[in-house]
C-alpha cells in the first residue's frame, strides 16, 4: 500500500476516532450512536476515499508493458586508455578511508555497492611510442607500451601501472574484458611510427604484415587468461575513417581494407584452443548511420567467415544524432537483422571543465537514445578517469597531488550501470506526454542476486520543474526503491519501502536523473 493511501487511510480513521470520542461511552453508556453520528463518520471517510481518488487523477500516467521486450543486456563499461597507466601509480592515501588513490578511484568504478559497478573494462594493448618515443605526441599520456621486446618475446613486468588497474576491476567485479588497439606495434608499421605523419588518409600496416599484428595480440589474449583475466572480445582496429596524425596512436584503414584484417586475426585465433569462446569485435567506426559506417560494417558482415564469427558490431556514438541512430538501426534491420549493437565507445566532445548535473544529464540522455534506438547491449564510457579541462572522464584527478574527485556524471551513469545487470531484458515504456517522453525513460526486467524479479526504470529531467506520473502495468510489484542523481544526492536512495500501484507517485525532480526498482 502506498504512502499516501497510507496517510488518507489514517486521516479518516482519526478523524473517525475523534467523532467517537465526541460521543463516546461516558455520554452513551448502552454504546448506541444516533443516526446522525454514523452518517456523519461514514461520509468523512467516503469523502476522504473519494478525494484520494480525485487526487490521483489528476498525475499523468506512464505504461510498463513487460510482454513487449527488445535487447538483452550484456554490460556496462569503460575504457583504461591513457589513464590507467599512470593512475595505476597512485598509491597515496588523499582521504580518511585509509585507502590509496588508486583504490579508491577503483571502487567508485566498478564496486557494485559503494561504486557505479561496471562490468566491462577495455585495456589497450599499445603500439610501443612509449617504448620508443619516436612521433608526435601533445601528451605524453597518450603514448603506450608494448609487451614485447623482440618478435615473440615479452616483458610482462612493463605498463605495471595499467595492468594493475586492470586486475583490480576484475578483483572487484568486472566480467568483461576487450584487449583493444589503437595501432599495429610500430615495427609493424609502413612509417615504423604509431600513427601518420603524412600521406593522406592511407593505411600504415601492409596485408603481409596482418599475421604477425594478430599473433601478438593472440600471445596476450593467452597472457591474460592465465593470469585470470575474462578476456572476452579482441578488438584490432579503432575509428578506422579518420586519418591520425600525430597526437595519439591509431591508424586509418579503407572499408575493404579491414576484412583482411580480421581474416589474418580469425585465422590465429581459430589455432588456439586456449582462446575458445574469445570473439573478435569491430570495427570500432567513430559515429553511427553515415554511409561510410554501413560500409565499414558491410566489409565484416559482408565476408562469409567473418558474418558466422561477428554477431555484434562495435561502434562509437561521437557526433551520431537521433536521426543517425535510427538510420543505422533500420539499415540493420533491413540486411542483418540477428546481428546485435554495441556502443564501445562515447564521451561528451566539448572543451571545459564540468563538475555538475549539465553534463551528467548529457551522459544519461546518451545511454538512454542508445538503448532505446539502437538497441544496444553494452554501453562504454571513453576514458574513465581524466585531469580536467574536458567533459570526457567520470572522475577527475590532480596528478602531482594524486586527489581525485568523483563528478555527477559518474553517478548519472550509475543510475543505468548499478541496476541494469547483464541478462536483464528492456520492456516497452510508454508516456503520456511530450513532457514525459522527453525524459527518454527505459524499463528493464530480471532476477536480482537475491532470486527477485525486479522492473528496473530510468527517468532523465533536463527540466526546470518537477515530473511527477504514476505507473501503470507494475501492479504485481510490492516494494520500491528510488535512486536519485542531482545537485543534492550523488545516486543516493532518496525512498524505500511498500509500492501500490493505485497511489504510488514517482517524483523525478529537476535537472536530475533517477532510477526506480521495483521489486516483487
Amino acid at each position: 500500500m502506498g504512502w499516501k493511501r497510507v496517510a488518507a487511510l489514517l486521516a479518516a480513521a482519526l478523524l473517525a476516532g475523534l467523532l467517537v470520542g465526541c460521543g463516546g461511552p461516558e455520554d452513551d453508556p448502552a454504546g448506541e450512536k444516533d443516526e446522525e453520528s454514523v452518517d456523519s463518520t461514514e461520509m468523512s471517510s467516503q469523502e476522504n476515499e473519494v478525494g484520494e481518488e480525485e487526487k490521483m487523477a489528476q498525475y499523468k500516467k506512464i505504461k510498463v508493458d513487460t510482454e513487449k521486450t527488445y535487447q538483452t543486456m550484456e554490460s556496462f563499461g569503460t575504457s583504461g586508455a591513457w589513464w590507467s597507466q599512470y593512475v595505476g601509480g597512485f598509491t597515496k592515501e588523499v582521504d580518511d578511508s585509509g585507502r590509496s588513490s588508486r583504490e579508491a578511484i577503483a571502487e567508485l568504478l566498478f564496486d557494485k555497492e559503494k561504486g557505479i559497478g561496471l562490468t566491462c573494462y577495455r585495456f589497450n594493448l599499445g603500439a610501443g611510442s612509449a617504448d620508443s618515443k619516436k612521433g608526435k605526441f601533445s601528451d605524453v599520456h597518450r603514448r603506450a607500451q608494448s609487451f614485447e621486446t623482440a618478435p615473440g618475446e615479452y616483458d610482462f613486468s612493463k605498463d605495471a601501472n595499467a595492468v594493475w588497474f586492470l586486475k583490480k576491476a576484475v578483483e572487484l567485479g568486472v566480467e568483461e574484458v576487450v584487449l583493444f588497439c589503437n595501432s599495429p606495434l610500430e615495427r609493424l608499421t609502413d612509417n615504423g611510427l604509431a600513427h601518420m605523419t603524412e600521406g593522406g588518409s592511407r593505411v600504415n600496416i601492409q596485408p603481409e604484415k596482418y599475421g604477425e599484428f594478430a599473433v601478438y595480440c593472440m600471445d596476450m589474449a593467452e597472457y591474460f587468461i592465465g593470469e585470470g583475466i575474462p578476456v572476452k572480445f579482441i578488438s584490432p582496429i579503432n575509428e578506422p575513417q579518420w586519418d591520425w596524425y600525430n597526437g595519439q596512436e591509431g591508424c586509418h584503414y579503407e572499408p575493404d581494407q579491414i576484412a583482411g584484417v580480421y581474416l589474418a586475426f580469425l585465422d590465429e585465433l581459430e589455432k588456439r584452443p586456449a582462446l575458445e569462446g574469445v570473439k573478435l569485435s569491430g570495427p570500432e567506426s567513430g559515429e553511427w548511420g553515415t554511409a561510410v559506417t554501413q560500409k565499414y560494417a558491410q566489409a565484416i558482415l559482408g565476408d562469409e567467415r567473418l558474418a558466422a564469427h561477428f554477431d555484434t558490431i562495435d561502434n562509437h556514438s561521437y557526433w551520431s544524432d537521433e536521426t543517425a541512430k535510427k538510420s543505422f538501426r533500420n539499415w540493420m534491420t533491413v540486411h542483418y537483422p540477428d546481428v546485435k549493437l554495441r556502443t564501445s565507445e562515447w564521451c561528451e566532445m566539448v572543451n571545459g571543465s564540468d563538475v555538475t548535473m549539465d553534463s551528467a544529464v548529457h551522459i544519461a540522455q546518451e545511454i538512454a537514445e542508445d538503448l532505446r534506438i539502437l538497441d544496444v547491449v553494452s554501453w562504454q564510457n571513453w576514458v574513465a578517469v581524466a585531469p580536467g579541462g574536458y567533459r570526457d572522464g567520470l572522475i577527475y584527478i590532480d596528478e602531482p597531488s594524486q586527489k581525485y574527485r568523483a563528478l555527477k556524471r559518474l553517478w548519472s551513469f550509475g543510475n543505468y550501470s548499478r541496476f541494469i545487470h547483464e541478462g536483464y531484458v528492456r520492456v516497452d515504456i510508454e508516456a503520456d506526454t511530450r513532457e514525459q517522453e522527453k525524459m527518454l525513460p527505459v524499463a528493464f526486467t530480471g532476477v536480482n542476486g537475491d532470486g527477485e524479479q525486479e522492473l528496473v526504470m530510468v527517468f532523465i529531467n533536463e527540466g526546470v520543474t518537477a515530473q511527477e506520473f504514476v505507473l501503470t502495468g507494475c501492479e504485481d510489484y510490492k516494494k520500491i526503491a528510488c535512486h536519485e542523481t542531482s545537485d543534492e544526492n550523488d545516486l543516493a536512495c532518496v525512498l524505500e519501502g511498500e509500492y501500490d500501484s493505485d497511489s504510488t507517485v514517482v517524483s523525478v525532480p529537476r535537472m536530475s536523473v533517477v532510477t526506480v526498482v521495483l521489486t516483487k
